[in-house]
């Protein structure tokens, strides 16, 4: 089947949709390995293509993009079996169901030792044309003129080959390399008679495009003759582990791609990110059929609708949370260290504390989005009204929210110290039960889609717990849903939890493992609030080693942990001195 008699149907056809990144969704290994499966496990990559089939898309692109000698590290030997694997995989699930697209990515620079970039592009030209291909697309493109020598080369092959050129645009209506699409799309009008179709692929979701990609496509059908084709990404990505990670949104991908049809597109399909699942959603759109409804989501909103903490919150499971303090300069090195270690001990939500003291440190909001990116776990950033007033409460709660945050601790924050007044000006505009109140009205407007969990804090060590009590009652009423308690080390914290216990709000009672006498000591004598008896101090000793030291602060906090557990809804670990290894071995402990 030509590419041209299959695009000159009346409607919209089916491309494919990703092969890296479904590839890693299903196999747990890296995008930057997915072409040396050709060889390695070919069934995988079939089994991809005839998924896709199965969808409905009527247009591969063979498993060849990232296929040359400096992506994948080969000689030209090596490459040729990739290659040619790529190509006979696609060829052989295809069948007559579709049109096969040698897929050739644009190589603008190749290191050092490598040979020129033109005899790169015939090689791989050579190794398609050998294996019958007549079909080529050159896709996620920066400019037109870096990949003109390679066309002309195939056409001199091949001189009925269709070629296809396909532009990744940017939000802001450029390419990576800075061109605007009004650039692109003179120089695809001036190579007109080289091409058979022109796309939009990667870099954006479907409605990050829309703006740009109609006008393109505008021009592009108003000054020539070829056919269009929009092969979006899921949508916007966040990076786990390292990993390049979109979330799950197949409905909602097929909605907004079928905006496209009405501009005359001649295929649709997906980019990184989209799966088959979306790509047969995507086709039932086309055609009228009905699926579920689709939720619109505000574009801007990243992260989870719900997340699994306040799942665990609604549906009364025991929680595990962890506090971890941000750094003093601008290294997260060891914050995002600790934080691994907490998720893999089976926290379920990572605080951090904001400024606590008094002290500058890193904003906790930003802490907690680079952990949440880059570790996966969710964080509960705690928000302090000391320092900022409401207009700058309500910037960095909308912030927060688009980095997918979906809970935070409102606190009214530590008082500057006296010494200190002169130069640092607390603000004070709201305490922590106003602060729950304007998130509680942001819930109902700005985060209506998606609402920010509320938190506070409760002492149960005061003198006065009846106060205390009360004040809980308030924040509830403010709309916190839960409270951490301050570190519980005596009897009298532990019946003021059983009270709190009645009230309505789920608590996680605070657990500080002690780590050395003099940390001990420090925090009985110079911490505000801190309420420590004499006895647990005096289980440490000035000689002990730094591993005799944890060892009895563990038992410590283990021994606090087994009393409180009957007479709260969870445990929230304050980590001494960003130590995860300490609560590690605490919540292992407990666990055995």
């Amino acid at each position: 089947m030509k590419l041209k008699e299959l695009l000159q149907q009346n409607h919209p056809v089916l491309t494919d949709g990703a092969m890296g990144t479904y590839f890693t969704q299903i196999t747990s290994v890296g995008s930057d390995r997915c072409e040396k499966y050709n060889v390695i496990s070919p069934e995988i990559i079939a089994r991809i293509h005839k998924e896709y089939i199965e969808a409905g898309a009527k247009i591969l692109r063979t498993n060849t993009f990232s296929a040359n000698t400096a992506a994948l590290g080969v000689d030209y030997p090596e490459l040729k079996k990739i290659l040619s694997a790529g190509f006979r995989i696609a060829n052989d699930c295809a069948k007559d169901n579709a049109v096969v697209c040698a897929d050739i990515s644009a190589l603008y620079d190749l290191p050092d030792g490598h040979d020129d970039i033109e005899k790169e592009y015939r090689f791989i030209a050579d190794c398609f044309i050998e294996e019958g291909a007549s079909v080529f697309i050159f896709e996620t493109l920066s400019d037109l003129d870096t990949v003109i020598p390679a066309i002309d080369y195939i056409i001199s092959c091949v001189p009925d080959a269709e070629i296809i050129v396909s532009f990744t645009l940017l939000p802001d209506g450029k390419t990576r390399s800075g061109l605007p699409w009004t650039a692109i799309a003179e120089s695809v009008t001036q190579n007109k008679h080289k091409l058979t179709a022109v796309g939009l692929n990667c870099g954006s979701g479907a409605a990050q495009l829309y703006p740009n990609a109609v006008p393109f496509f505008s021009y592009i059908q108003q000054n020539t003759d070829l056919f269009t084709m929009i092969m979006p990404n899921a949508g916007y990505p966040s990076v786990v582990n390292r990993r390049t990670v979109f979330r799950n949104a197949p409905a909602y991908f097929a909605e907004q791609t079928t905006r496209f049809v009405p501009h005359n597109i001649s295929a649709l399909g997906g980019c990184c990110g989209t799966t088959p699942e979306y790509i047969n959603l995507l086709g039932k759109a086309i055609s009228g059929e009905k699926s579920e409804p689709v939720r619109m989501i505000n574009y801007n909103t990243a992260g989870k609708l719900q997340s699994s903490f306040s799942s665990k919150l609604a549906g009364d499971k025991f929680i595990i949370a962890a506090e971890l303090d941000p750094p003093s300069n601008a290294d997260f090195t060891k914050l995002l260290k600790a934080a691994e270690i907490l998720k893999n001990s089976g926290v379920d939500i990572i605080t951090v504390s904001d400024s606590p003291l008094g002290h500058a440190k890193a904003d906790s909001v930003i802490c907690s989005a680079r952990i949440m990116r880059e570790t996966g776990i969710e964080t509960l950033p705690h928000i302090c009204c000391r320092d900022r007033n409401i207009n700058a409460l309500r910037s960095i709660l909308m912030g927060a929210h688009s980095e997918g945050i979906r809970a935070v601790l409102a606190v009214t924050g530590d008082h500057i110290a006296e010494t200190d007044r002169g130069i640092i000006k607390p603000v004070f505009n709201l305490d922590s039960t106003k602060l729950m109140s304007l998130v509680s009205e942001m819930n109902k407007d700005i985060f209506a889609d998606a609402p920010i969990i509320i938190g506070g804090a409760f002492d149960p060590a005061v003198a006065n717990p009846e106060f205390a009590l009360k004040r809980l009652e308030r924040k509830a009423v403010c709309g916190a849903k839960f409270v951490l308690t301050q570190p519980v080390f005596t009897d009298h914290a532990i019946e003021c939890l059983k009270e709190a216990k009645k009230r309505d709000i789920r608590v996680l009672a605070g657990i500080m493992p002690m780590v050395s006498y003099r940390n001990a000591s420090f925090m009985q004598n110079e911490v505000p609030g801190m309420v420590i008896p004499d006895n647990l101090v005096q289980r440490f000793s000035p000689d002990m080693t730094r591993e005799e030291a944890e060892e009895t602060g563990i038992s410590i906090a283990v021994e606090l942990a087994e009393k409180v557990i009957p007479y709260v809804d969870g445990l929230y670990f304050i980590t001494p001195f960003n130590r995860a290894g300490v609560i590690k071995r605490t919540i292992e402990r407990l666990r055995r």
